[in-house]
């Protein structure tokens, strides 16, 4: 990933400088500088829910390197504000689960799971996360048997709306965490998973994105997004203000509910899509290891954009 002057966060005028800048300390060992920039980041952009999910993200990581367990609370703070910002955020929520899960929180997260579950029935990870939590958490006597774990997002009711239920059993998360002395007491057998790039998916990512200029002075672009395999929006050319949490989240729901769809009925592949919304028309594109969303106006020339889109393929592949 290419290194944005001013590693320590100043003079940066867009989240997506802070965000390059904190990965780049992040991955050189520099959590505390990558901390740092992360909170610069959160003070000029307090609704970008993508900081947040990054400082959770580094934060578990110098967990695994130091082993405290306090700093395991911060990151799940972190996630609880991601998650509040943006519902709809699926890697905020998986990280929490498995802080919670670490945490013995097995209602908690099982509760978080459900949600994810909801909206992404067939998620292997979610399902095998979910699996885990109901291991541990005790069946009244009189109970009659379940389905499976993977039919318990359909029978999920919530009274209240779903992100102050998933806010909320993080934020109590306490009262069912297992505690010694006041410290969290952790199961060391579950590892848990950043869901970050390795270095060949950064590379990858470098080369989608360095290709986006063909799609500047298309008429009617709104904006242009590229999403990695876990949500995250990697690369944003945002021309008309829009909403930088709620649009990846929801391209990135929408494509892994496609890829599942097309998937079990055998019908092929998924590889281009497009959403139609009173603001704009969306068109989502599976770019081999990642996704690209293109923002444009509702009556832009689809013609012209397919053809772009081609030849842009073309050239990553390239």
């Amino acid at each position: 990933m290419k290194k944005p002057t001013g590693s320590d966060g100043e003079g940066f005028g867009t989240a997506e400088e802070y965000l390059n800048s904190a990965k780049s300390m992040r991955n050189m060992g520099e959590f505390d500088i990558a901390l740092n920039v992360c909170d610069k980041g959160i003070a000029k952009f307090p609704n970008n829910s993508n900081i947040h999910i990054l400082k959770a993200q580094i934060l578990i990581t110098k967990f695994k390197k130091v082993q405290k367990p306090d700093i395991l609370k911060l990151a799940l703070g972190s996630l609880e504000k991601a998650i509040r910002l943006n519902p709809r955020s699926y890697l905020a929520k998986i990280l929490a689960s498995q802080i919670l899960l670490k945490g013995r929180a097995y209602k908690r997260a099982k509760a978080i799971l459900m949600d994810v579950l909801k909206g992404l029935p067939d998620d292997e990870k979610a399902k095998a996360l979910l699996a885990e939590a109901e291991k541990y958490i005790p069946k009244p006597k009189d109970e009659k048997p379940k389905a499976p774990s993977e039919k318990a997002a359909a029978q999920a009711t919530a009274a209240k709306d779903d992100v102050i239920v998933v806010a909320e059993n993080i934020t109590e998360a306490e009262a069912e965490v297992k505690t010694e002395g006041g410290q969290w007491v952790l199961d060391e057998k579950l590892v848990i998973d950043t869901s970050e790039d390795s270095a060949d998916e950064e590379a990858r990512m470098e080369v989608f994105s360095d290709k986006l200029t063909m799609f500047g002075r298309l008429d009617g672009m709104q904006g242009i997004f590229i999403i990695d395999s876990a949500g995250q929006p990697y690369k944003v050319i945002n021309k008309k203000g829009l909403d930088e949490n709620a649009i990846p989240s929801l391209v990135f729901n929408l494509f892994k509910a496609s890829v599942f769809g097309t998937s079990r009925t055998n019908f092929g592949s998924f590889q281009r899509g497009i959403l139609v919304a009173p603001f704009a028309t969306i068109i989502i594109v599976n770019v081999f290891y990642a996704t690209l969303a293109l923002v444009v106006d509702n009556d832009a020339n689809l013609q012209t954009i397919e053809a772009r889109i081609q030849r842009y393929l073309e050239e990553v592949a390239g």
